[in-house]
């Protein structure tokens, strides 16, 4: 009774009326995709405070190529472009969630929202107002590189409370609801029970962990434990959630420490791959740099040695063409003074066959006349007188 009474104090001497609740909302994307997100909530006077503590998602079967969640950032938007560094945003165009009339909010720096980091949204709320928030499924392929493959139905939440009547009426509400709290928490280790699982679980999964990133099963089981640590006053409770805490960076720094050393492993093979790529390119190089070179001097021998065969070539040509020419006017020649003798034999034969016509026409000439005479004679005579004897001639 005495810390009840305390309680009530307290609660009656403080000025702000604040309201703290944890939610854990599942919405769904047109792919269906189902996604998970839990967070926390707190109103005070004039102000809304959303801190959101963890994300599960389950891809669908349209989105089942991506294995590998840990690389899928859950994610939303409070401006369209113009982001910090050289983060990118492709595939799709982000819709950026918008606030209500009566509501004030400071945008980011970075422009979005990584749900995995635990983003914290505070907002000035002037009237009760609720506020819808796009959702987006993105592939990281490297640092700052955003693939946006997915959108989820809108994440609604709500903003304000009703402006109620007066503070003296609040007041006892509060308190009878804060002693309630108290007396179930007093009265119930159901909260502890789950602490304690939540802690068996961290450990059994950062025993198993060999390289990172952590699985997301993990790291929803740490944000929960830092959630549950800050509203926890047990203890044995914080010594098992610390110890476990301890445990998870302690195994994060050694992943880590691993990943460096085998990343500069891997870069120095990378190095001692990429010098023997370079020195067999360059003695590949070096080998058909010296082909081409024996083969330019075995080109130019070859066309020296050609220009050598046709100039020899030319002047045995020339020669033999000389000589040819000498031969082919000599048979000229040849051919001319047999021409030249077949003439004059023909010349002889002719002059020769002419000279006896001619021997002949003279001789048949004076037979004729000879006859002539004889047979003029003849007639005249009327006798002929052969061998002492006369004889009458006839013609």
């Amino acid at each position: 009774m005495k810390f009840v009474g305390v309680i009530l104090c307290g609660v009656l001497l403080f000025p702000l009326h604040v309201q703290s609740k944890v939610k854990k909302d599942t919405i769904y994307t047109t792919d269906d995709d189902r996604i998970i997100i839990t967070y926390d909530i707190t109103h005070s006077a004039g102000q809304t405070t959303i801190r959101f503590t963890g994300q599960q998602k389950k891809l669908g079967k349209i989105n089942s190529k991506y294995k590998n969640l840990s690389k899928v950032a859950v994610m939303f938007f409070d401006r369209t472009g113009n982001y910090s560094g050289d983060v990118s945003v492709t595939n799709m165009i982000p819709e950026a969630f918008m606030t209500p009339e009566g509501v004030q909010y400071q945008k980011s720096a970075d422009g979005f929202y990584l749900i995995q980091s635990e983003p914290k949204l505070s907002f000035t709320v002037k009237s009760d107002a609720d506020i819808q928030i796009p959702i987006y499924l993105a592939y990281k392929p490297k640092k700052g590189k955003y693939v946006l493959f997915s959108k989820s139905q809108d994440l609604r939440i709500h903003l304000g409370t009703k402006k109620s009547a007066g503070y003296t009426k609040a007041a006892p509400q509060i308190v009878q609801q804060t002693i309630t709290s108290t007396m179930e928490t007093e009265s119930d280790n159901t909260v502890e029970i789950k602490v304690l699982e939540s802690v068996n679980a961290a450990k059994s999964l950062i025993s198993e962990t060999t390289e990172l990133p952590f699985s997301d099963n993990l790291l929803d089981e740490i944000n929960y434990l830092r959630q549950k640590r800050r509203e926890i006053t047990d203890n044995s409770l914080l010594s098992e959630i610390t110890d476990v805490l301890d445990r998870y960076e302690s195994k994060k720094r050694t992943l880590e420490e691993k990943s460096t050393a085998e990343q500069i492993a891997l870069q120095q093979a990378e190095e001692l791959r990429a010098k023997k790529e370079a020195q067999a390119i360059k003695a590949q190089n070096d080998s058909i740099a010296a082909a081409q070179q024996s083969a330019a001097e075995k080109e130019k021998k070859r066309n020296f040695w050609m220009i050598i065969g046709g100039i020899v070539f030319a002047i045995l040509a020339f020669i033999g063409n000389q000589v040819f020419q000498g031969i082919r006017n000599k048979r000229n020649q040849m051919q001319m003074m047999n021409m030249q003798q077949n003439i004059a034999d023909r010349a002889e034969a002719e002059a020769k066959r002419r000279a006896r016509n001619s021997i002949r026409t003279q001789r048949n000439r004076i037979i004729n006349e000879a006859r002539q005479k004889t047979s003029d004679a003849i007639r005249r005579n009327g006798t002929l007188n052969v061998n002492g004897k006369s004889k009458k001639a006839s013609i």
